[in-house]
């Protein structure tokens, strides 16, 4: 099942607080609309500001995310099954997925 949400928007603190979901979901970060990282939250506009402060994954550092997308699924382990199903469709992208070996 490819991505189901939104469209990517600039990786940017004004438009991800404007425009990025305060709800549970996933969200994918993107390089030149190439996808690089998939997470989920219970609150995908704080999760996403957290990346733009540089908080977590050096990859993601090395990597610049430039775009995010997000798509709304509610309840954790329903969020964290739609995660697992991005992170293995798009695992040869070279993901930044830190636990990507488990979910394989």
């Amino acid at each position: 099942m490819s991505w189901e949400g939104s469209q990517p928007l600039p990786f940017t603190e004004g438009i991800v607080g404007f425009n990025a979901s305060p709800y549970s979901g996933v969200y994918g970060l993107l390089r030149n609309n190439v996808w690089i990282y998939f997470g989920e939250s219970g609150c995908i506009r704080g999760r996403l500001l957290d990346h733009l402060r540089r908080e977590g994954n050096p990859c993601l550092i090395r990597n610049a995310p430039t775009q995010f997308a997000f798509e709304l699924v509610p309840g954790e382990d329903t969020r964290k099954a739609r995660r697992d199903e991005l992170i293995r469709e798009f695992w040869h992208l070279g993901l930044c997925n830190q636990r990507l070996e488990k979910i394989l």
